[in-house]
């Protein structure tokens, strides 16, 4: 008994080596990017999400994907495979436009993926006159620009559209295990400094991302909102991913290109969307230093 053991362990011990040796061999034809398995468990291995409301914001980065699939979680679906040169392990979901989409979207990623870090990224308006249809806002921060918390006006005593505080939201921050009230969410530092080294030829610059279910065609509002909160331009998802991920102790990011400006009278092009995710596709080779 004891040498039949003995014969079914070294049997087994050789059948562990060859498999090792396979794998050895799969890693040796792509020498440049990290031993990967055949079949990548986005489940439980670090991957990066990347997000975008519409198609004109995922469809190009969808079809470079190598080895792509289709997960479907509730109403959303999150593409998976490999991104760029070194073939990066990323999950792109389009989140659908609007602050509640966002968030529900990024929840159920957060959960089912668990990944790294979250780049929420797109086509956005202007806000500041410094910036023109093209450029790209590194989101230094993101502001919920929709909480707001007015003061007391008497019947009859008229709208004023900027007696207002920022209202601060409360967090549920779960490493810390308690609640926390904030009034905006910085992103990630180290993501920013990554970002900033992406050589492209688009001209890109930090600001600030405003979101709300908002689109603010009013110049003086728009002064307003860059006045008060020093927007560099507005979208209506940025915050509401920013706000999960703080709670979830994941970093992020926001990326946003200048779809349009009526502070510089430049009209909407959503075709802009497609030069902001060839940003995040050479931005993605440079995660593999985070």
């Amino acid at each position: 008994m004891r040498t039949f053991l003995k014969k079914k362990i070294r049997k087994g011990a050789m059948a562990m080596a060859g498999d090792g040796r396979k794998y050895n061999r799969s890693c040796r034809r792509n020498e440049k990017d990290r031993c990967m398995m055949e079949r990548y468990d986005f489940e439980h291995r670090p991957s990066i999400l990347i997000q975008g409301a519409m198609e004109t914001e995922t469809e190009y980065m969808i079809a470079q994907l190598a080895e792509a699939e289709c997960v479907t979680l509730g109403n959303w679906r999150f593409h998976t495979g490999f991104l760029g040169e070194y073939r990066e392990p990323v999950i792109i979901s389009r989140t659908y436009q609007g602050m509640v989409n966002a968030a529900a979207a990024t929840s159920l990623a957060l959960v089912h993926f668990a990944p790294r870090a979250v780049i929420n990224q797109g086509i956005a308006g202007g806000h500041d006159p410094g910036f023109h249809r093209g450029d790209i806002v590194l989101g230094e921060r993101v502001v919920p620009m929709g909480a707001m918390l007015y003061g007391f006006g008497g019947a009859g005593a008229g709208i004023d559209a900027e007696a207002f505080e920022p209202l601060p939201i409360e967090i549920y921050h779960k490493g810390k295990q308690a609640t926390e009230k904030v009034t905006d969410f910085p992103c990630d530092e180290r993501l920013l400094k990554l970002a900033e080294k992406v050589v492209s030829p688009y001209r890109t610059a930090r600001g600030v991302i405003g979101s709300a279910d908002e689109w603010n065609n009013q110049l003086d509002r728009i002064a307003m909102l860059h006045r008060r909160y020093k927007t560099t331009t507005e979208d209506m998802e940025s915050a509401a991913t920013a706000q999960i991920c703080f709670s979830y102790g994941v970093p992020f990011i926001g990326i946003r290109i200048l779809s349009n400006s009526i502070v510089t009278d430049e009209e909407y092009d959503e075709a802009v969307g497609e030069d902001v995710q060839k940003f995040v596709i050479s931005y993605v080779e440079m995660l593999r230093e985070f």
